[in-house]
């Protein structure tokens, strides 16, 4: 990274000034400082300037004027306090980036402690404008209001915090780059703001070092927002580039995952035959695992036995499903107990969708709306949104909604 390089660059050339100042090739020696407290002024290294500005006031300063002695001690003072803030926030850092941390960020036992720390770094940031201390207030600001759902307060202090890590040289990286786009990037998503999600997921992308994992997170967030604008075909493309990844084999579960996801894509492209031949591919580690992806894995094989008319093997799945469920409640979210209910009444329906009665038309809507804890979360495994892929298969979905509706609303005012 550069901000490494220019310290390691600096301390070098500071090396270099003392042997020429000590041979007494002072111009020379003077050349070099100079050259290293410009490096240093750039990069923020204020450990290696206040060492610069000590060897000018040493060698040179006790020839020079009063008035240059008076500004040059100024200047050492002030790097005292700025180094003395960088020094403090250094040392914050090694538990901001703690994992334990992170855990302890979703804890309400916490608060106060959090609050009281990202005060500090805010305050310490405007008063020494350092972009190094900047670095680790937007970090621990937007972690903070991550863990919190505030995700309008991501994107605000993300885009923020973007903006210093493109323009400061002193934490100017890819890697940084990509990172806090990718922050961008989940909150956007999570408030819905799809185009924007793409565009900063697409952006962390490129920039994470193409070998690397981080880039598969990137890659799998960007298949979520470009699936939820619809764009299946380019979705497939960045699926596909991730399971060419050189290292997907080196971890368990990366391989499932993205056969999981193509075979998703492929259910919502119509082609169910397909979908149903990579799903049986490589992918029995996800119903090993007890979290949503083996839930989400589940409901795509019952979309795609409803594709298929199987209704033997599609209660078989459904019962499994059902038993998996009450043995593992906390995964029982009220929208995946509404999809349960759904598949319940096409089975007993003979899977003729326009059978739903008006009671599963309102459920429907009510996932579709996102009520009361019944809605889509974009950062999930469901990729396939099952109310909206039910509704597409009831005929004049339009109509049977504003029916119930209206029939929900009469029955409401007259109880």
């Amino acid at each position: 990274q550069a901000n490494r390089a220019a310290e390691l660059d600096c301390r070098k050339k500071v090396a270099q000034s003392h042997i020429l100042l000590l041979r007494g090739a002072q111009i020379e020696g003077m050349k070099v400082l100079e050259s290293a407290l410009s490096t240093a002024d750039k990069y923020e290294l204020l450990a290696e300037r206040l060492q610069i500005n000590h060897l000018l006031r040493e060698k040179f300063l006790g020839r020079g004027t009063s008035t240059e002695l008076t500004e040059l001690n100024a200047r050492i003072k002030k790097d005292m306090d700025r180094y003395e803030a960088l020094l403090n926030v250094q040392e914050k850092s090694f538990v901001l980036a703690s994992p334990e941390f992170a855990m302890k960020l979703k804890s309400r036992a916490n608060e106060k402690k959090n609050l009281e720390l990202i005060e500090e770094l805010r305050k310490l940031y405007a008063k020494f404008k350092l972009a190094r201390i900047g670095f680790w207030y937007y970090l621990a600001a937007t972690e903070y209001h991550s863990a919190r759902s505030n995700f309008q307060d991501v994107v605000k202090l993300g885009l923020k915090f973007l903006r210093l890590v493109e323009k400061s040289p002193a934490v100017y990286s890819k890697t940084n780059m990509a990172g806090v786009n990718q922050t961008v990037g989940s909150a956007y998503l999570q408030i819905h703001s799809f185009e924007e999600a793409r565009y900063h997921f697409e952006s962390s992308s490129k920039l994470f070092t193409k070998a690397g994992f981080n880039r598969l997170q990137s890659l799998e967030f960007l298949v979520q927002a470009e699936t939820a604008l619809g764009e299946y075909e380019s979705a497939k493309l960045h699926v596909d580039e991730a399971i060419a990844h050189p290292r997907i084999s080196r971890r368990e579960n990366l391989t499932p995952r993205w056969l999981f996801l193509k075979s998703s894509l492929e259910l919502l492209i119509d082609d169910v035959q397909q979908s149903f031949k990579t799903i049986n591919q490589d992918t029995g580690f996800l119903v090993k695992q007890i979290d949503e992806w083996n839930v989400q894995f589940r409901f795509l094989e019952m979309l795609q036995l409803i594709e298929f008319k199987d209704e033997e093997w599609l209660e078989f799945k459904f019962n499994a499903t059902r038993r998996f469920m009450t043995r593992h409640k906390e995964l029982l979210s009220p929208r995946v107990k509404v999809g349960l209910e759904i598949i319940s009444a096409l089975i007993r329906n003979g899977l003729d969708f326009d059978a739903l009665s008006g009671k599963y038309i309102l459920m429907i809507q009510d996932c579709l709306e996102g009520k009361d804890g019944h809605g889509w979360n974009p950062m999930s495994p469901e990729i396939v949104q099952f109310d909206k892929w039910i509704a597409g298969k009831i005929s004049n979905w339009e109509e049977r909604i504003a029916q119930e509706s209206a029939l929900n609303d009469a029955s409401a005012k007259s109880s």
